[in-house]
């Protein structure tokens, strides 16, 4: 007589205690980041046929197969690759994957995929797991900060301390409003920083003077460099603006007598009134002179006779505004020229953003909203994007984008074998991993500064102890009924 019971208990009993080990890895990895839970699934095995099943035929219905089963085996322990929870951390390091996909990680010889975020910047400057030093893999952009996303992953660098060059400026944006009420005359000024290319800072003050109903000068310091122009018998050669004297453009009249003495009278472009400019001194035979009119050079490059030389100052430019107090976009083209003689790129132009300047009655005041330009800088922190993009965070202020995370997503991630320290390999049935940036094709987002949690599930895990144990328990009352039986068998004599 076989006790078949006896081996399907004992069937029992194996796999019962195979469900509560993977039961109590679950447990275990309740706090283990990015830990993701498994579950076990039972079979039966195939039962002994004592009889087989029959047809209906004439007036008797068909009889069922009669089986006897042969206990139970382990159908699998799958890997659930649900979402855990984000925990914030605040730490610069760390990220977190919302929704599919994987990081991957390499250790010189292979490829390793990893949920858990919690990485570091090496002392040589790569974005490694500081667990086992694998190194996070993505693309690094090129010197002018694009990224080749269709180039084999490398590993991503963030050299801290790296240096930046100087941008020169080549556009300054202002926004304001001028006072609509305000008189002929009246100016408003602002001062723009400009940055040369060897990051130099130059202040340049920028003026818009009202020359009539909705028409405005706009002039700088930088932009007020003139030749001679007209009659007269003086010989002064040249007259320029200090670049940070504001000098309106207009006419300068400047009268000498036969001993070098000088007089100017300023006649301003567009309306407004001349005025004679303050003026003393006489300018010698030969050579400059600065201290005869305040920010203006006076150039003689020969004996100055009696007479009256002509200067028009050249680089103010008018603008005008609709009468509805709205900037013209048919306002000509206005720039800043920077002649520079410290060794950086000169002459230095800079466009001047004037669309978001206003007209109407009220306050004036001007300021600068936009600059492309900065001096020198170095390396001193990072952010990334939700798309994986990484970008450098300079001391200048400026940004540069650095690289971009790749992420990997597989057909079939249940296919993955855990390798431990958190990490996955791919298998034959789980596919090659699609390699590409967060949030396109199916792949989830990047948070930083959070990780992922474990995705076991406490509630569910502690109701599978007790199956587990109901399990165990029934299986081995099973063995103990059938001991018995057998027992009565061996009496049977007695």
């Amino acid at each position: 007589m076989t006790m078949r019971a006896l081996f399907s208990a004992i069937s029992g009993l194996q796999n019962h205690l195979t469900f509560m080990d993977v039961i109590g890895n679950n447990i275990a990895n309740v706090n283990t980041i990015a830990f993701k839970a498994n579950r076990v699934t039972f079979q039966d095995v195939l039962g002994q046929t004592l009889r087989g099943a029959t047809a209906p035929q004439g007036g008797i219905g068909g009889t069922d197969p009669i089986q006897v089963g042969l206990g139970m085996q382990m159908g699998g322990v799958k890997t659930i690759h649900n979402q855990g929870s984000l925990q914030a951390t605040g730490k610069l390091t760390d990220f977190a994957i919302q929704g599919d996909g994987f990081f991957l990680l390499n250790d010189a010889s292979q490829t390793f995929y990893t949920r858990d975020g919690s990485f570091d910047v090496s002392i040589g400057g790569d974005l490694v797991n500081p667990v086992n030093g694998f190194k996070v893999q993505g693309w690094n952009a090129d010197a002018t900060g694009a990224v080749d996303t269709t180039a084999p992953p490398a590993a991503i660098s963030i050299s801290f301390g790296t240096r930046v060059s100087a941008k020169s400026t080549t556009s300054v944006g202002l926004s304001g409003n001028l006072d609509a009420s305000s008189a002929v005359g009246k100016a408003f000024s602002t001062t723009v920083t400009v940055y040369d290319s060897l990051g130099v800072q130059n202040s340049v003050k920028v003026t818009f003077s009202k020359d009539s109903p909705n028409t405005w000068a706009v002039t700088n310091g930088a932009n007020v460099t003139a030749a001679l122009s007209g009659g007269g018998t003086g010989s002064i050669d040249s007259i320029s603006g200090n670049p940070t004297q504001d000098i309106r453009p207009g006419q300068w009249d400047i009268t000498s007598d036969a001993g070098g003495a000088l007089s100017a009278v300023f006649t301003p472009a567009g309306a407004g009134a001349a005025v004679e400019l303050p003026i003393a001194g006489t300018i010698a035979a030969s050579g400059t002179n600065t201290t005869l009119i305040p920010g203006v050079t006076l150039t003689n490059g020969g004996v100055l006779a009696a007479g009256t030389d002509s200067v028009v100052i050249a680089g103010g430019t008018n603008v005008a505004f609709s009468s509805s107090g709205v900037y013209l976009t048919t306002n000509p083209a206005i720039a800043i020229n920077l002649t520079l003689t410290n060794g950086a790129a000169s002459p230095q132009n800079v466009n001047l953003g004037l669309t978001d300047i206003s007209q109407f009655s009220g306050s004036g005041q001007i300021a600068t909203k936009s600059s492309d330009g900065f001096p020198a800088g170095s390396l001193t922190s990072f952010a990334v994007g939700t798309g994986g993009d990484v970008t450098g965070i300079f001391s200048n202020g400026s940004n540069q984008l650095l690289g971009q995370v790749a992420l990997g997503l597989f057909t079939n991630p249940a296919g993955l074998i855990k390798k431990g320290n958190n990490l996955f390999s791919a298998t034959s049935n789980s596919g090659e991993a699609i390699v590409g940036t967060p949030g396109t094709s199916g792949r989830g987002l990047v948070s930083t500064g959070a990780l992922e949690g474990s995705n076991t599930d406490l509630a569910q895990e502690f109701t599978n102890v007790i199956l587990a144990q109901r399990g165990f328990q029934a299986s081995s009352r099973v063995i103990t009924a059938a001991d018995e039986m057998l027992l009565d068998l061996v009496n049977i004599k007695r």
